[in-house]
């Protein structure tokens, strides 16, 4: 598991020895719960079990029952703790995309379910659980909107009452490359069409998430420990929504457990512990349970996809059109808009297609909040182009390594500039995939299936291949600066490198 060894100084490349492991393997490390902090009140978050619905009334008279629970508070309770501030999202993909005031605990109306509609204070965290399951929400239900392709349906119900459709944004990639694209079809000897369903994925990470607000009794300052990761972003974020002086907020990580995505956020339950620390003059703290994460912690992907492939006789593909339905779940969270569009520059994947064509729309529904979560876009994007190739194969008829074989950008074509605008360094395809069909013994393996397959055997077997490129380190680039990534480069720098075909979507497209 860990490099136990002493580690050579200098050498560029070699192996390190990882510091964090003996504390962690020992059971030394530190965790959100692992703090001690004498007097500290405890958060139990009470959720919505509607997806849609209003909050008639609030009845915490059996909660404040139980020994230990001190107080019930509403969203109106803690309206003033955060006045007009509402949950950061620091991704505006297009300049109008809709974003809906997210506030920590809900008023008035809940949108999904997992949405915080009350919060118990009390001095334990068994007893803060305790009395938010205590607690009864008296609610209307309204229609709600849970799948993707409903919330975009004439006449869905809105999931936002002030916003005039379900719609967030559409952005376009293709700009002058459309008329190539339709002319690809038209001409084509084979054409694949496929609609994809990329179901939702709940995070489990193997410590849930948690936070405490530590406030100074003297000069003022907060120290906010979080299991998150990314201190710096929070640490500005909450600053920014409660009108702290940066100056005045530190933000600690302790050991995190895990988060792949999902603790790259700024949650509710943070900007809550903070508020009320501030205004007690206390130490504040929540920890997520299992059941609870899996409605308030943001879920990944939830997409429909439209792929379609337009290739020659020999099934060599000239163009790729793409037309997905992301959704965004019922608020936009901290880079939520943002993630269907990372994988917009690769539904061409390993493959050297000279028209490229891709279209988002995304959009509300009544469901927890999607966001950057194990790959973030890029995994959906390498899912539809290769179950596409798939099918083309079928088409062609030729084996699915073959049509793979046709369509790889060449070894001699690095650098290679894709129609999506991205530049390839370097590669050399086929000669992995040749590596990886001997490793496997296809041959063998394809008999076998075969056989089994005549025998009527009851366990068979499946032989799939996928072939993908990865979008990392994007950092301050001309990419991320044409989806108006706040780290972006300027926009007038795009040329060549795909902002040139950034276009507002064609009508009747």
């Amino acid at each position: 598991m860990t490099i136990t060894e002493d580690a050579p100084a200098g050498h560029v490349g070699s192996r390190r020895l990882r510091k964090e492991d003996p504390a962690l393997l020992t059971g030394e490390a530190k965790f959100i719960d692992d703090l001690a902090l004498p007097g500290a009140i405890w958060v139990g978050v009470v959720r919505s079990t509607e997806a849609h619905a209003n909050i008639v009334g609030i009845d915490g008279s059996a909660a404040l029952e139980i020994d230990g629970v001190n107080e019930v508070l509403s969203g109106d309770d803690l309206a003033p703790l955060w006045g007009e501030g509402a949950l950061p999202c620091a991704w505006p993909v297009t300049p109008d995309m809709k974003n809906p005031a997210h506030l920590p605990v809900a008023r008035g109306t809940a949108k999904y379910v997992g949405d915080a509609v009350a919060v118990v204070l009390a001095d334990s965290r068994y007893a803060a659980a305790d009395g938010a399951a205590a607690v009864v929400v008296d609610y209307e239900p309204l229609p709600a909107v849970v799948e993707i392709e409903d919330a975009v349906a004439d006449g869905a119900p809105l999931v936002h009452a002030d916003l005039d459709s379900n719609e967030c944004y559409t952005w376009g990639l293709w700009g002058d490359n459309a008329a190539a694209v339709d002319a690809a079809f038209a001409e084509a000897a084979h054409v694949v069409s496929e609609r994809y369903l990329q179901q939702r994925l709940i995070p489990a990470p193997m410590e849930p998430r948690g936070c405490a607000a530590v406030p100074s009794p003297a000069g003022g300052e907060l120290t906010l420990y979080s299991a998150t990761q990314i201190p710096h972003i929070l640490k500005v974020m909450t600053a920014v929504v409660l009108g702290i002086p940066e100056n005045k907020l530190r933000v600690v990580a302790p050991s995190v457990g895990g988060g792949f995505g999902c603790k790259l956020n700024v949650y509710a339950e943070e900007i809550l512990c903070s508020a009320l620390a501030v205004q007690r003059g206390a130490p504040v703290r929540w920890t997520e349970g299992r059941t609870e994460g899996a409605v308030s912690t943001i879920q990944g992907r939830g997409q429909v996809q439209h792929i379609e492939l337009a290739a020659d006789a020999d099934g060599k593909v000239q163009a790729v059109r793409v037309k997905l339905l992301a959704d965004m779940g019922a608020y936009l969270q901290l880079v939520t808009p943002g993630v269907p569009l990372l994988g917009g520059f690769l539904y061409h994947g390993c493959y050297d297609i000279p028209n490229y064509m891709f279209e988002c729309t995304s959009v509300f529904t009544n469901r927890t909040p999607t966001d950057a979560y194990r790959g973030a876009g890029r995994p959906e994007a390498t899912y539809a182009v290769e179950r596409a190739m798939d099918s083309l194969a079928v088409s062609v008829g030729v084996s699915p390594e073959e049509i793979r074989a046709r369509n790889f950008i060449g070894a001699d074509a690095f650098p290679y500039t894709s129609s999506a605008g991205l530049i390839f360094d370097s590669g050399d395809y086929q000669a992995v995939l040749d590596k990886a069909v001997a490793l496997a013994g296809l041959d063998a393996r394809r008999a076998d299936q075969a056989q089994r397959r005549a025998e009527g055997s009851s366990k068979r077997i499946g032989i799939g291949f996928s072939s993908y490129v990865e979008m990392c380190g994007l950092a301050p680039s001309r990419v991320l600066a044409s989806l108006d990534y706040g780290a972006g480069a300027d926009l007038a720098h795009l040329q060549g490198a795909g902002g040139d075909r950034l276009h507002a979507p064609r009508a009747g497209t």
